[in-house]
């Protein structure tokens, strides 16, 4: 599925990946022996365990391992963004937010360390509100829901995603979670959430990779997740913001990357299912299309992008209607949504079927 934009595509995607594909989930053997044995020689400065089951080891901020990425070896992590997010609070629809929050925080100077030519046309961040369903998917299908940065050829493509995902393969279970992707040179380096050196942590307790408990219903009532990725002017690092509270989560370093150094020209929303061995596409958003009723379909509302000032921005009325697998995924538009103060907004999903070509 797919929106476009003109000079800032929006997209809702729809993959077809043969396994093959997916390797950059889990790196090298080798790679990734080096990292853990890294990881293990850093000093932790408190372990706790979740009622997840998650092990949580407190590391101090400033030799965390996003710290190992040989770009980064001079890096001064930057513990507060030089931005003034102010637009992420609640509006009047009745939605319930999702709820980080639910661990204990690692404590004070440390963060959490999972082992596991066109000037008005550039983007420095943008950003939504999701609502998260269940879903039911195989062990080797994806279900993705998530913004795009993105520039460059697609041969050496710079993107950050960020979203919710029901993964099995990477997360273990079929719950939903909240999930990061990056790469800075077309899929040469990077990797979802923290399973690479690059993401710099800052946080205390919430982190890419957090598992999402309140979920929507079919009907009502809505549990949403709020992100906003945007670029800090000044250092040029991109920074991961969620809730309405406007949490910084951490940020991607500038270094890390060959075509987001200042700015990006796309900006984008959407979905990605990704089929199993068998040929059939998971259930994506609610598992049901968009029918017009808010609490039917997943959507992503008040999609913004952000200007060189700092000010968000909707998307234009430009817009063209793309979708991959009809047969499978639906997606309407619904602009300027007036209705519960959304802004602009999409809905999509579907419940999968066979989609092999």
């Amino acid at each position: 599925m797919k929106l476009n934009v003109e000079l800032v595509p929006l997209l809702l995607l729809f993959f077809n990946l043969s396994p093959c594909e997916m390797a950059y989930i889990s790196e090298e053997d080798d790679l990734d022996l080096e990292r853990q044995v890294k990881t293990m020689n850093k000093p932790f400065i408190k372990t706790f365990s979740t009622k997840e089951g998650d092990t949580i080891d407190c590391v101090d901020i400033n030799k965390q391992p996003a710290l190992d990425h040989p770009l980064l070896q001079n890096h001064k992590v930057q513990t507060e963004p030089n931005l003034h997010v102010t637009s992420l609070r609640r509006t009047s629809l009745n939605a319930k937010p999702v709820k980080f929050g639910l661990r204990e925080p690692c404590p004070s100077g440390t963060v959490v360390s999972l082992t596991d030519n066109m000037i008005e046309n550039i983007k420095y961040g943008g950003g939504g509100r999701t609502s998260v369903f269940n879903l039911t998917v195989a062990r080797d299908q994806v279900s993705a829901h998530n913004v795009w940065i993105e520039t460059g050829p697609p041969e050496h493509i710079s993107m950050i995603v960020a979203g919710w995902m029901v993964s099995p393969q990477l997360f273990g279970d079929t719950g939903a979670w909240f999930f990061t992707y990056w790469t800075g040179d077309g899929y040469r380096n990077g990797c979802y959430n923290v399973l690479c050196p690059g993401f710099v942590q800052v946080d205390r307790e919430i982190t890419p990779g957090y598992p999402i408990k309140r979920v929507s219903t079919y009907g009502g009532p809505i549990a949403e997740l709020v992100i906003h990725i945007q670029q800090d002017r000044i250092t040029g690092n991109w920074w991961l913001i969620v809730t309405s509270k406007a949490i910084k989560v951490g940020y991607w370093p500038k270094e890390l990357f060959l075509y987001l150094r200042n700015g990006s020209l796309h900006t984008a929303w959407g979905g990605i299912g990704i089929a199993g061995g068998n040929g059939f596409c998971p259930p994506m958003g609610s598992g049901h299309r968009p029918d017009g009723i808010i609490e039917h379909a997943t959507f992503f509302r008040k999609l913004h992008w952000v200007r060189s000032d700092g000010k968000f921005l909707r998307p234009s009325n430009k817009t063209r209607e793309w979708v991959d697998r009809s047969n499978v995924y639906g997606l309407m538009i619904h602009h300027h949504y007036r209705k519960y103060g959304s802004g602009y907004m999409i809905s999509f999903g579907g419940p999968g079927g066979y989609c092999r070509v």
